[in-house]
């Protein structure tokens, strides 16, 4: 089954003009290049007018499709983090399958995606602006709290007795141990040979404890 997402992608190719596709295409080049640049050279070093020079292209020709650098920087990280919470959306959403396997899922995903090293440094560089920059920090919160919505539904459903400000703090310790994660393997890579291991016995752990209550 499609997602939404999919869906209007799909309804998108098949509706949208060839000047439509190569807006959105050039707008998708300019957010990849500008979240090479966040990564590599830190949020501190980011500008509008670094990522058009890198594609070697006007300032004002970059801002016409993106505007501001804040704007910019709105964007990237609605399209680098966003795409994860709508990917864990769809898999919570998914009633075929038992809410255990479905929480499991998103946990082990969330996981696979903590090995990564680059969405490990693009999450330090969002969280590291997000204190300088209010509506940075604003959206990030909405975003994670997005997440620990779907996380503390899943919760409920694998144990309906829970109340929902305790499913809601299983969540959000789930959540913040999995961002920890993230950070810790990216600077020790301590648990590079044994990182099933340490998947399988960190959902043994929550699922041990959301069962139990």
């Amino acid at each position: 089954m499609l997602s939404e997402v999919s869906r209007a992608e799909s309804l998108f190719e098949r509706t949208a003009s060839p000047r439509e596709k190569k807006r959105v295409q050039r707008i998708e080049d300019i957010i990849d290049t500008a979240a090479l640049i966040f990564v590599r050279d830190g949020y501190a070093q980011f500008s509008a007018r670094r990522v058009a020079s890198e594609m070697g292209i006007s300032l004002s020709n970059l801002q016409h499709y993106c505007g501001t650098t804040e704007n910019l920087l709105l964007s990237m990280i609605r399209a680098k983090i966003e795409v994860f919470v709508t990917q864990f959306v769809a898999i919570a959403s998914d009633t075929s399958r038992s809410p255990e396997e479905r929480l499991v899922d998103v946990i082990e995903q969330d996981m696979e995606a903590a090995r990564d090293p680059w969405i490990a440094s693009f999450s330090f560089q969002s969280w590291a602006l997000a204190e300088h920059d209010q509506a940075i920090g604003e959206h990030l919160t909405v975003i994670y709290e997005t997440f620990c919505r779907v996380m503390a539904q899943l919760i409920l459903e694998v144990n309906p007795q829970l109340s929902a400000s305790r499913a809601e703090v299983f969540a959000v310790l789930i959540a913040s141990q999995i961002e920890g994660l993230l950070f810790y393997h990216k600077h020790t890579n301590a648990l590079k040979q044994n990182w099933k291991e340490t998947v399988d016995t960190t959902l043994a752990m929550w699922l041990m404890m959301i069962r139990a209550g």
